[in-house]
């Protein structure tokens, strides 16, 4: 970001000379090439640092609020053009395989320094402990957003909640299953808003896994779809992308989390 205001001091600067300069002179064409040639790393400077523009505006509206912040991690995992979806522990629906980053220990002193609390929504439990769900003061909205994107004092892999839901689950086989490939597609931020549920403005943050299955993973995934497991939904894209409504269907008795759209809309 200092590059950025660097850039738009000289843009500015330049297009003030050029108020005060005749067009007709030599000396015209100096603060005008300036001007020009500093705004194409300008534009570009600011695209790449887009979310932390939001987060900076995000920050002066709630300056002295509190802002609920959820990090996770979501598996896109497709096997022919069908979606596996896992239904969750806390709420009647199907989502997608993964759930919250975890804090570690060595991150207490930072995170303190922010004045970071915990998620006042969910009872707390072994489980739920140290949970990248958390509440942020708005004044340390971007400091909390820089920690999380280096990655330091945190869980940045995908394997505990994979192994969770299906493997320790029996869902699929340990021997198989030892380990998991898989892409990093993109990191999201949804804009924030104002949650009900929470009673405060909330932003929710989300990595988007693709599993990259070995050719035996893939065969025992093909399996697992082509048998009825009440824990396991295979879903298309259109499904998805209607929450679980079927088109005609008198009944609609499944549904599915907001957040497996995030997962396809990456396919762009």
């Amino acid at each position: 970001m200092g590059r950025a205001v660097t850039y738009l001091v000289v843009v500015l600067v330049s297009i003030g000379f050029m108020f005060l300069s005749d067009p007709a002179s030599g000396w015209f064409a100096v603060p005008s090439g300036l001007a020009i040639g500093f705004t194409i790393p300008l534009v570009d400077t600011l695209m790449s640092n887009a979310r932390f523009l939001r987060i900076m505006w995000s920050s002066i509206r709630t300056w002295r609020k509190r802002v609920r912040i959820s990090a996770s991690y979501l598996y896109r995992i497709r096997i022919d053009n069908e979606y596996l979806l896992i239904r969750g522990q806390r709420f009647d629906q199907y989502q997608p395989v993964g759930g919250v980053y975890k804090s570690h220990p060595s991150s207490s002193g930072v995170l303190g320094e922010m004045n970071v609390l915990n998620d006042d929504l969910l009872a707390p439990d072994a489980i739920s402990e140290g949970d990248l769900r958390v509440r942020v003061p708005g004044k340390h909205l971007l400091p909390f957003v820089r920690w999380f994107e280096e990655g330091h004092g945190r869980e940045i892999d995908g394997w505990r909640e994979f192994y969770e839901e299906l493997v320790a689950t029996g869902i699929l086989s340990k021997e198989l299953f030892r380990f998991v490939k898989y892409d990093h597609v993109k990191r999201l931020y949804q804009p924030m808003r104002f949650s009900p549920w929470a009673n405060s403005q909330e932003i929710l943050i989300a990595d988007i896994l693709e599993l990259l299955p070995t050719p035996a993973q893939e065969q025992e995934l093909r399996q697992l779809k082509s048998k009825s497991h009440p824990d396991i939904f295979w879903a298309s894209e259109t499904q998805i992308r209607r929450l679980g409504a079927v088109e005609g269907a008198a009944h609609q008795k499944t549904k599915i989390a907001q957040t497996a759209v995030w997962t396809i809309d990456t396919l762009n």
